[in-house]
């Protein structure tokens, strides 16, 4: 244990006598050393957390006053000091009241030193409690890393190695994605319950993230001291470790931080490699599901302990840009890392295409365009076997989708075949068709003529009189646009090809 200055006064061999500072705080905090100085001011030499022992050589009997006594106290108290230890019978007999006066004006614990006990004996007690300590703070580091390899072992690597750091150090801990998101928190002290505190925890986790450098920083609060660590190497950072506590890490705690930091980031890696061969597998399922091959999918699917989503099913696409991309796989990784039948997801030609059920979808659609500012396209409902149709239909209504929007082929289609065709290139077909018409007509009376006739089923009379004209008059014009058009009218087929492209220009 650290030695305290009530450790010292408890030791029977010593013999000291405490004088004053009976309820100072001081007397229980831990001493990082002592010294022996009778320095007027000794202040430049000394650290907080110290000791001074002194003979009072400095306290001359005739110049000593109240003033020099409190100078000298006051000084160093402000330096941190835990307390003053005087040696009687060495300069002057028995401790100066000046001193002791001093000493309780600033609640400075002042104990005696007798003479039959050198200075050297209470240092040595000194040395030896802190070089207790801190073989006792090793050895507690070794097994505390003991338990934490031990932790590495189980199927949730990084999960329970957070948790045991967390024990061990009595420590809030929190682990941060490679966006600088938080994925993990384990509370075992409770040290952090402000929510400000927790955001500016957030926000440097993001910004360390941001750098894509190895480093870390320290927040210090009323509430606690925060430190974070990035994970991983400099260009590809995995993530943020952060820990909190009422004070600082010890060099005992940090050296367990520190092992912790090195096995989450290899594990952090690995999971990265296993993520990569899990793309490439769903990759390669994917592409047997766009060929037909449903009941092979499903089988190697099911081996590994998972299952497709349930059908019918709709298709998701999206197309992230290179920055994007990770981010986006992250998530739909941390959705569905293990084919839990939610969804399915793989990269298909630069896209992200995503599977869930149909009635899941479009929440799953909207939500994952809202995160990561993406346009997604949505299919109809349909079963597995259609995947190469479902596909069609989502990159087809993802073409058309605004800015992060998302938008359906249901959307995009009136139900009609020609509204079908209008997200095709018969557009342009059927603007070529009609272009010598157009040119050839500034105004739509061929057009027009042409829509009402159709519109009639070719009946003259009808036609001719909701236009206001003579029957000869609209066989005219009918005559001009077979001709300009290059196609005879007199047949069905040509008669569909024309009221197609009327509809689609």
């Amino acid at each position: 244990m650290q030695p305290t200055v009530n450790g010292l006064l408890h030791n029977a061999g010593l013999g000291l006598r405490l004088l004053t500072g009976a309820n100072s705080e001081r007397l229980t905090a831990p001493i990082s050393w002592i010294h022996s100085s009778d320095l007027a001011d000794p202040t430049p030499f000394l650290d907080a957390g110290q000791l001074v022992l002194t003979t009072g050589t400095q306290f001359a009997q005739a110049t000593a006053t109240r003033e020099s006594f409190e100078s000298y106290v006051e000084r160093l108290a402000g330096a941190g000091l835990l307390g003053i230890g005087f040696g009687t019978e060495v300069i002057q007999a028995g401790t100066p009241d000046g001193l002791i006066a001093a000493c309780e004006r600033f609640s400075m614990p002042l104990f005696e030193v007798p003479y039959r006990v050198p200075f050297i004996a209470v240092i040595r007690s000194v040395a030896d409690l802190i070089a207790e300590a801190a073989h006792a703070r090793d050895a507690w580091a070794l097994n505390a890393q003991r338990a934490i390899s031990f932790a590495a072992l189980r199927p949730d690597a990084i999960g329970s190695v957070l948790q045991e750091l967390s024990r061990q150090l009595g420590r809030w801990v929190r682990l941060y994605d490679s966006r600088g998101h938080q994925s993990a928190t384990f509370d075992e002290a409770s040290a952090l319950g402000r929510s400000e505190l927790l955001e500016r925890v957030d926000a440097e986790a993001q910004r360390l993230i941001a750098r894509g450098q190895r480093s870390s920083s320290t927040i210090s609060d009323p509430a606690g001291q925060v430190s974070l660590q990035t994970l991983g190497r400099r260009g590809a950072l995995r993530g943020v470790l952060a820990t909190a506590g009422a004070g600082p890490l010890d060099a005992a705690d940090q050296t367990v931080v520190t092992s912790v930091v090195a096995l989450a980031g290899l594990a952090l890696e690995q999971n990265r490699e296993l993520g990569r061969a899990r793309g490439r597998l769903r990759s390669g399922l994917f592409q047997s599901l766009l060929e037909g091959n449903v009941a092979p999918v499903r089988r190697i699917v099911e081996q590994m302990g998972g299952a497709l989503p349930v059908e019918p099913v709709r298709f998701v696409v999206l197309r992230p840009s290179s920055g994007s991309r990770d981010a986006l796989f992250t998530d739909l990784e941390a959705r569905d890392a293990e084919f839990t039948g939610e969804l399915f997801f793989a990269a298909s030609d630069g896209r992200v295409v995503i599977s869930a059920s149909s009635d899941a979808a479009p929440a799953l659609a909207a939500q994952l365009s809202r995160l990561h500012g993406l346009a997604a396209g949505l299919s109809e409902p349909m079963p597995w076997v259609e995947t190469a149709t479902g596909v069609s239909q989502a990159v087809r209504a993802l073409e058309k989708a605004g800015e992060a929007s998302v938008l359906g082929f249901s959307d995009i289609v009136d139900g009609s075949l020609s509204g079908l065709l209008r997200e095709t290139a018969a557009s342009e077909v059927a603007r070529a068709l009609l272009r010598p018409v157009r040119e050839h007509d500034a105004g739509t009376t061929l057009i027009e003529s042409a829509r009402v006739w159709l519109e009639h089923n070719g009946a003259w009379d009808p036609a001719a009189k909701q236009l206001g004209i003579h029957r000869h008059t609209l066989k005219s014009r009918v005559a001009l646009v077979e001709k300009l058009t290059g196609r005879p009218l007199a047949g069905f087929d040509a008669r569909t090809n024309l009221w197609l492209a009327l509809e689609l220009e």
